[in-house]
């Protein structure tokens, strides 16, 4: 399979290096002293011995000096650990004087704007000091200020916040998310406490060409009349803007197989490809003018991320398409090369940002043209249908199969969800949000009578979307882990190899792999299934507790905007557990006996006398009297409903009852085996 693919063997170890720097701390100058050592006993080897075994030798050592490099650059990609890293000049719990330059367009909020922030420089005892790093700003809004613009650069004061670790099991780790982006703080800044400094060139011409060209995008759509979702979803496909797509929106796409969309991607970078070719092939039908044809396309692309503030995804895109347009101007255009400049592309963008690696639209855009360029064809094949209709409807399905395919383990492993209409809603929704998008670039050049059809489509979208994400459209709870996602990876390599070569070996070796994947399933299963428990979550201003038997988790009460971001992934690990809502107070196992003061002034009526553990939560008043009825209590759990003054009285009352004391808020989630 990767035999004709000589940069799949080069990638393999580079990637290795990246990943495991990322994951374990290593020293950078170590690092680069090992991997200039392995160079120089690389070149002695090659000239000194040619035989096969000092061959592989050399291979060997190859592997591992790229292993060592892609190590290296992971760690010097992180600022973190460069001496100008802001993060050494910070003073705890202490306001400081910072200068940073917006370098993406500020995202309104109700009470503030949300800003990207490159910093410049800090205030010491000494003066200005040179930093450098990257942050998130939330600046409180005001009346008197003025509304601010990428490129400004701003002085402000503030406190450093750590972003903080996540507070239940699984939930996403967006502390680990920012460090990636090496953003390891955040500041909220008050009205008062920042100023725009003079125009100053902090950012390049042209990045700062691209900014103001997204933000005369996006104003031009708000200005048109566009309804909310309309708008919303434009500014996506045109600039990436997606801040104010809603939830529900996201989820009904999410759960169709086709959130893909609602970003600005290589899927829209891909489909601007194919109408300029198929344009081109109107007026060249003999593909005489292939340097001309590639030299407008890569200039229309340029344009295009140039128009979207060269937003991450579609440089990558544009990057990739670009190395896959000189492979196909100057080499025979077969999936092998392809699929080899495809990896040509990522190494170059890994040396550039190592970081990427972390990235899932990184993953999925590579994932995904890899079957395409692999699977499609081989797909395709299977059937050849009569018509040109039917033939433009396989030729859709088979790329949206084999994208799924190649993408299977990522998204399973990320999303714990398989959407069962994904084939019927691509067919639909992909071609839709490409008319969407030429449609959307009609009215950004003030051609306003387009958004009534802009309007109109977009309903009819979201009620289609609407329609195949009711309850059942999708396989959710699905427990799905790293030791899977290998498992998935080589059975799909191994099924592929098996059906190309029409190997019994490989069939075999399959099968083996199949057995071997669910035994481990098996006994992960049995030992989730078998786990009781009881979890009192951290949630702000809401209280939930979930008591967990072998194959039913109650709720006492759910708030639906809280459930899947910080308690679904808790309850994806039980391995598809039957989820009832019970409002119920006490909970007795063996010894333990938990009271749930959950309704203000409301003490359910219960023996005090047996009650071991406490859950107080809504601000419930718990007085000196009521204690003096818990002969047996032992302890108190406060969860994330009370407020700061409501905790603060409760940890007294603990302390002169002698009773242990338990935060949510601080903690995070509590969890009592049974």
């Amino acid at each position: 399979m990767f035999s004709n693919i000589p940069f799949f063997k080069i990638s393999i170890p580079f990637v290795v290096g990246i990943l495991i720097a990322l994951n374990f701390a290593y020293s950078s100058l170590h690092l680069l002293i090992v991997s200039f050592s392995f160079f120089a006993l690389l070149l002695w080897y090659y000239f000194q011995f040619v035989n096969s075994k000092q061959k592989m030798v050399y291979l060997f050592l190859a592997d591992v000096f790229l292993f060592l490099i892609g190590a290296s650059f992971a760690i010097h990609a992180q600022v973190k650990y460069t001496n100008l890293f802001y993060g050494n000049f910070i003073m705890p719990n202490q306001a400081q004087t910072f200068v940073g330059v917006l370098d993406d367009l500020p995202i309104e909020k109700e009470k503030f704007y949300k800003c990207s922030v490159k910093l410049l420089q800090v205030k010491t005892n000494s003066g200005y000091k040179n930093i450098k790093g990257q942050t998130i700003c939330y600046i409180k809004k005001s009346l008197t200020n003025k509304p601010l613009i990428a490129g400004q650069t701003i002085l402000f004061k503030s406190n450093s916040s750590d972003v903080a670790h996540p507070l239940n099991p699984y939930e996403f780790d967006y502390k680990n998310y920012l460090n990636f982006k090496n953003i390891y703080h955040t500041f909220f800044i008050d009205s008062l406490c920042y100023q725009t400094l003079p125009n100053q060139q902090h950012l390049s011409a042209v990045w700062q060409l691209g900014l103001r060209l997204k933000a005369r995008v996006i104003n031009t759509l708000r200005q048109a009349n566009l309804s909310p979702d309309a708008f919303a979803i434009c500014a996506a496909l045109i600039t990436g803007y997606d801040d104010e797509i809603s939830k529900t929106t996201i989820t009904a796409f999410s759960k169709t197989g086709t959130l893909h969309v609602l970003s600005v991607s290589g899927l829209h970078t891909g489909l601007i490809i194919l109408l300029l070719n198929f344009l081109f092939n109107r007026f060249d039908k003999r593909n005489r003018y292939k340097l001309i044809r590639f030299i407008i396309i890569t200039l229309s692309l340029w344009s295009f991320a140039l128009v979207t503030g060269f937003s991450a995804p579609v440089l990558r895109a544009v990057i990739m398409f670009n190395l896959l347009g000189v492979g196909t101007l100057f080499f025979r255009p077969s999936s092998k090369n392809q699929i080899n400049i495809l990896l040509v592309s990522a190494f170059i963008l890994l040396v550039y940002n190592p970081l990427y690696i972390t990235d899932i639209g990184f993953l999925l855009s590579y994932f995904a043209l890899f079957g395409l360029l692999y699977f499609q064809p081989k797909i395709s094949n299977l059937w050849q249908p009569p018509h040109y209709i039917l033939n433009l409807l396989w030729q859709s399905s088979s790329a949206s199969l084999a994208a799924t395919l190649a993408t299977l383990p990522i998204t399973l492993y990320f999303f714990h969800q398989f959407p069962l209409w994904f084939l019927v809603c691509n067919i639909i929704v992909v071609p839709t949000t490409f008319v969407l998008l030429l449609l959307a670039f009609l009215l950004v050049l003030k051609l306003n009578f387009v958004s009534v059809i802009i309007n109109f489509l977009m309903l009819w979208l979201i009620k289609f979307i609407n329609l195949f994400s009711q309850a059942n459209s999708s396989i959710e709870l699905i427990d799905f882990t790293p030791v899977d996602v290998l498992f998935l990876t080589v059975v799909i390599i191994t099924i592929t190899l098996s059906l190309q070569k029409r190997s019994f070996r490989l069939v075999f070796t399959s099968l083996l792999l199949i057995i071997t994947w669910q035994l481990i399933c098996i006994f992960y299963s049995y030992e989730s299934k078998t786990k009781s428990l009881i979890s009192i979550y951290q949630l702000n201003k809401y209280s939930t507790a979930a008591v967990k038997n072998t194959h039913t988790v109650l709720v006492n009460q759910l708030d639906t905007s809280n459930y899947n971001f910080y308690i679904k992934p808790h309850f994806t690990s039980f391995n598809n557990p039957i989820i009832k809502i019970s409002n119920y107070n006490f909970v007795n196992y063996k010894a333990l006996n938990l009271l749930l003061l959950t309704k203000p002034h409301y003490l359910p009526v219960v023996n005090f006398k047996i009650v071991t553990t406490l859950l107080v939560a809504n601000n419930f008043k718990l007085k000196e009297d009521y204690l003096q009825n818990f002969t047996n209590l032992n302890q108190i759990i406060v969860d994330g409903s009370n407020s700061n003054y409501s905790i603060n009285k409760i940890e007294k009352l603990c302390r002169k009852f002698g009773y242990n004391f338990y935060s949510t808020k601080q903690n995070g989630v509590y969890i009592i085996n049974l």
